[in-house]
């Protein structure tokens, strides 16, 4: 019956047992097929966990918290600190050390023959004092506006005749707290005597800069340590409510996470993970799941290093078959964590149809070229 055959036609039932005998290995596919996958965790290069039980399913991760940090020796946010900004009047009345005429200040309260000489603004230098004319050095870090008064009255007794003074702090940078990165108005933010809470000074600067905030970290610096955990979630009966201490920077970090999905799955994408915890199910339905035509359900796996109690990442293969009803609530349990990838292999029962498409590519223009010259 062969013989029978046209030369052209057996050319071509030639090429088709090549093709047939050069087998579907040849085939392009997306990755490996599930059965490979499975077979390579022989080798060691990885491990392979089948989740067909609830003890199989990886522990979820501890939600990121802030942790403890130590509070300010004198967390006083009254007192002076080199930076600060302060301002001094001195009324006397009688024998005057500071002036011998100036403003009178009647309406004050004072006497109506007292006074008034203003001296600064002056900054509390690194080593914590001031200089002032007749007086010297004067330390006042560490202490309130009044004590610095009481101070400074001390020294000009025998100078001046029943001197007071007031101290007004103009400003305090030893007592603000920084925060920068993904506010609207970054900037230093002075604390009072109401004690702001960590969601507090956010607010100060403006609160977070952009649309969301599923991707965002708040980073506090304190006396050499860092503490930090997602803004998402944040409020005044957690980290929120962290009290700010004089001295402290934040930052509102953006540090996007995500997964990724390969392989036969109806939209291969990178997508955004949010700080939220989400399962493998989820994953998979925004990812419009497992192809219909092209997919082999039974061959869902997800990729992850793993830490070990050593301290090193282990590569590690979850395998779940999607085919079986109680997969889908172990998948519920299955919570997915930054830069995991899951792989849906290919169907085997999909390489004869690979096979004819292939064909079909390769002999369609010359059957476009013969119809056309007809």
């Amino acid at each position: 019956m062969i013989s029978n055959l046209s030369p052209r036609k057996g050319r071509v039932l030639a090429t088709l047992a090549l093709l047939s005998l050069a087998g579907c290995a040849a085939l392009p596919k997306a990755g490996p097929q599930g059965h490979a996958v499975v077979r390579d965790a022989t080798k060691g290069t990885y491990t392979l966990v089948e989740v067909d039980r609830a003890d199989a399913v990886p522990a979820a991760p501890e939600p990121a918290t802030f942790q403890p940090l130590p509070p300010r020796a004198s967390p006083d946010v009254d007192t002076f600190a080199p930076g600060d900004e302060l301002t001094i009047s001195i009324y006397e009345v009688g024998v005057r050390l500071f002036s011998a005429g100036g403003q009178t200040n009647s309406d004050t309260g004072f006497d109506p023959a007292a006074t008034k000489q203003q001296i600064g603004p002056l900054e509390v230098s690194s080593a914590g004092t001031i200089r002032l004319p007749y007086l010297g050095v004067i330390a006042v870090a560490g202490k309130r506006p009044s004590e610095v008064e009481r101070d400074i009255e001390a020294r000009m007794a025998g100078r001046s005749e029943n001197p007071k003074v007031i101290v007004r702090q103009n400003t305090a940078v030893g007592s603000a707290v920084i925060v920068g990165g993904e506010v609207t108005n970054p900037g230093r933010f002075r604390l009072s005597p109401a004690h702001e809470k960590l969601l507090d000074v956010i607010t100060l600067a403006g609160g977070y800069r952009g649309t969301g905030m599923s991707d965002l970290v708040v980073r506090v610096y304190r006396q050499g340590l860092v503490s930090e955990a997602p803004l998402e979630g944040l409020d005044y009966s957690n980290g929120g409510g962290m009290e700010m201490e004089p001295g402290d920077r934040v930052e509102v970090l953006r540090e996007p996470r995500s997964y990724s999905v390969m392989g036969a799955s109806n939209r291969i994408n990178r997508y955004d993970l949010p700080t939220r915890q989400i399962s493998l199910i989820e994953a998979l339905a925004l990812a419009g799941g497992p192809n219909d035509n092209l997919a082999d359900p039974a061959a869902v796996f997800l990729f992850r290093y793993v830490k070990t109690p050593d301290g090193k990442d282990r590569p590690t293969v979850y395998h779940v078959n999607m085919m079986k009803p109680e997969s889908y609530f172990l998948a519920q349990r299955f919570t997915l964590e930054n830069k995991d990838v899951i792989y849906i292999a290919g169907a085997r029962a999909n390489e004869p149809t690979k096979l004819l498409q292939t064909i079909g590519q390769i002999f369609t223009p010359f059957f476009l070229v013969k119809n056309a010259v007809n």
